[in-house]
């Protein structure tokens, strides 16, 4: 086997601890990119010769020595999730005072970095993103896990299975505190635009039905090419989610099935009980 290349100048801000603790074991070769929780970086498996990737929590969410055994907790239940539209999560650890999770390499693009090119996703590829994470979703609560943070930013579309797939399944709720919108620095986890109503008014106990939620919002910014609330800070855009309805998406979209907008229109209703499951959803499209 070749010798280790050296590190890129890219992961030069890691720690030596962390460094040492995945020497050996996986290869840092370049940051894929960094957002609110953290940094991600591609690695390859030593042992198994393949990428993965290794997402390090950012430090600033991880003060607590309660939410850094959360989120080992919750690492370890997301791990045993097995589907072909859930990233699979391989390892979790710390190191360095860093967290981190060593997950399955999804070779494409986030469906944001799709939105900011394209503007929006229509047609079949939309249909058949929204079915895969709604089967995703509908897997993971049949076994009571709850994603708490479906957005663009955490779907991944594979180039070469032609999928859509959820990531960061649990990352959520590991490092909130008693405000499931908030961390113990006052950074607001998730994104307000889209969240549900109760997670937006700081509802600990959410169920799969918030998911449902969030995945509407998703589905209905592919179709109209924007956010169904925008426009002032986080505080403004929460209290839309608690108190506004998006406008008709068939204003919106020229392409929609008038069966999806309908079934979107179900998932946005603001009160839970009103929304359809992820299986029912999934069943539509």
């Amino acid at each position: 086997m070749a010798p280790p290349s050296p590190p890129s100048p890219e992961i030069g801000g890691l720690p030596d601890d962390l460094l040492a603790a995945l020497a050996g074991k996986y290869e840092i070769e370049r940051s894929l990119g960094a957002g609110g929780m953290g940094t991600v970086y591609l690695a390859r498996d030593l042992a198994l010769d393949r990428h993965v990737a290794i997402k390090v929590i950012s430090p600033d969410l991880t003060t607590s020595g309660v939410i850094r055994d959360r989120f080992l907790q919750e690492a370890r239940t997301v791990a045993r999730l097995r589907h072909p539209n859930i990233v699979a999560v391989h390892a979790a650890g710390e190191a360095g005072g860093l967290l981190y999770f060593v997950m399955e390499y999804v070779p494409g693009e986030s469906l944001r970095t799709r939105l900011e090119r394209d503007r929006r996703v229509e047609g079949y590829a939309a249909l058949a993103a929204i079915r895969d994470l709604a089967n995703a979703l509908a897997y993971a609560h049949e076994r009571g896990i709850i994603h708490r943070d479906v957005k663009p930013d955490n779907i991944l579309l594979d180039q070469e299975k032609h999928c859509a797939m959820l990531t960061d399944f649990g990352v959520a709720r590991a490092l909130s505190t008693g405000d499931e919108r908030l961390t113990r620095t006052g950074f607001v986890l998730g994104s307000p635009r889209y969240m549900s109503p109760e997670q937006a008014a700081g509802e600990r106990e959410l169920d799969g039905r918030s998911d449902v939620y969030s995945l509407a919002l998703v589905a209905y910014e592919m179709f109209a090419g924007e956010p169904t609330f925008s426009g002032g800070g986080a505080a403004a855009i929460l209290t839309q989610q608690l108190t506004q309805t998006p406008a008709p998406l068939e204003e919106k979209s020229d392409s929609v099935p008038p069966e999806v907008a309908l079934v979107i229109s179900r998932a946005l209703a603001k009160e839970p009980a009103d929304r359809p499951t992820a299986a029912e959803l999934a069943g539509v499209f």
